[in-house]
């Protein structure tokens, strides 16, 4: 099949529409249809057969923090194929053709959120842990403001608008900073903060409520049945210190009596998701994360001890990868050189190496699994990099 592999223009998009359409549903506004379309068409890659568009995608070049460094990551977003081109491998040339182009631009990390994660896991993709979403009752959150039933916490926050986001700003980036793939919010290549406090296509107002050291945005949304419970969604929050913690808990933790739940997405180790993520947790996006780049990727990362080993890497989408490298890991950064002629320590493919970076799987489980091979003290010293920085990225950075 003779397919042509190319950005998409302005000509293009009226077949745009049409594929999208066919994929996510019909266009109910279609001038802001558009006007979304307008900023994503530069990161755009369409497939056409016949010189017309059967399969399109999108990759957003963003600023996110990754092990303490704040890097660029590519953002999948926006896969689609036309009907009478699906099952003939259009998704998979493209990607291939967009890891190519991220090679170029020295960018390590990609990113999504599968519809199916055993479809782009087919090509290096890998789920990672990100953290839990609860829907719980409003005074379960009130145990970790340290505040008992009745006890008033006085004005802990204030209503804000778009004149605070400067403030908001500096509380996300201090809680970003702390995890991997959280998106710093100011690579310039969308309004993150407009489209935080207000998402043109939700009719629903939201709230944005801020104290010296933290923030939340929320929504409250009415049941969906006629039995059901009015829901608090949270659409962000952050807090800088241990006291803007309980502040936020604290204003959620206010809507007892008001709302049946709360719905709010927390990193791994909250106390909150600690306790009730068993009984509370709901469904959410999965977050999916690809080493584009094994080079690039590992030179952006710290180890907290030095440590050399050989390391052997397969992945058929992209020859960069696929080889033998010799690894210098320490505090200071990674030294990565191919080394096809040694002998490997270890040997793994490309998914199985981001499951072993990001924590998703530990070293042994890796080889029990049969997904490595090799020296587990080799694949130990190389999965430390993101030990301090676990992976949380928030739902309201959803692309």
């Amino acid at each position: 099949m003779d397919v042509e592999l190319r950005p998409l223009g302005e000509d293009d998009l009226e077949q745009v529409i049409h594929v999208r359409a066919t994929s996510y549903g019909p266009v109910a506004d279609r001038q802001r249809t558009l006007q979304s379309l307008g900023w994503r068409m530069p990161y755009s890659l369409g497939a056409f057969v016949g010189g017309r568009l059967r399969s399109m995608s999108f990759m957003f070049p963003l600023a996110a923090w990754v092990g303490g460094r704040k890097t660029t990551v590519a953002g999948l977003s926006g896969v689609a194929t036309a009907p009478e081109a699906r099952r003939q491998g259009l998704v998979a040339r493209s990607l291939r053709r967009w890891f190519a182009l991220l090679h170029d631009q020295g960018i390590g990390w990609s990113a999504e959120h599968p519809f199916d994660p055993t479809f782009y896991a087919r090509l290096g993709y890998q789920t990672v842990p990100n953290g839990h979403t609860l829907e719980l009752p409003p005074a379960r959150l009130r145990a970790s403001t340290r505040a008992g039933p009745g006890r008033s916490e006085g004005i802990v926050a204030e209503p804000v608008g778009a004149e605070a986001v400067a403030d908001m700003a500096r509380v996300h980036a201090a809680f970003a900073s702390r995890f991997s793939f959280a998106l710093a919010r100011d690579d310039g290549l969308k309004d993150h903060w407009a489209w935080t406090l207000r998402r043109p296509w939700e009719p629903l107002a939201q709230f944005a409520y801020a104290a010296e050291d933290a923030y939340a945005v929320f929504t409250v949304k009415e049941p969906e049945k006629e039995d059901g419970d009015t829901v608090l969604h949270v659409r962000d929050l952050a807090w800088s210190s241990p006291a803007g913690r309980r502040r936020v808990f604290a204003l959620l933790a206010g809507y007892e009596g008001q709302v049946g739940a709360v719905r709010l997405h927390l990193p791994a180790g909250d106390p909150v998701a600690l306790d009730w993520s068993a009984w509370h947790t709901v469904e959410s996006p999965e977050l999916q994360v690809r080493v584009v780049d094994v080079k690039v990727a590992l030179e952006g990362l710290t180890w907290p001890e030095e440590a050399r080993l050989t390391l052997r890497v397969a992945d058929p989408d992209c020859d960069w990868n696929d080889g033998t490298f010799a690894l210098e890991l320490g505090p200071g950064g990674a030294g990565v050189a191919r080394a096809d002629a040694a002998e490997p320590d270890a040997a793994l493919d490309v998914g199985a190496l981001a499951a072993l970076l990001t924590g998703a799987s530990p070293p042994a489980s890796l080889l029990t699994d049969g997904r490595a091979e090799g020296s587990l003290p080799a694949l130990r010293a190389l999965a430390g990099a993101l030990r301090e920085h676990p992976v949380f990225k928030s739902h309201n950075d959803h692309f």
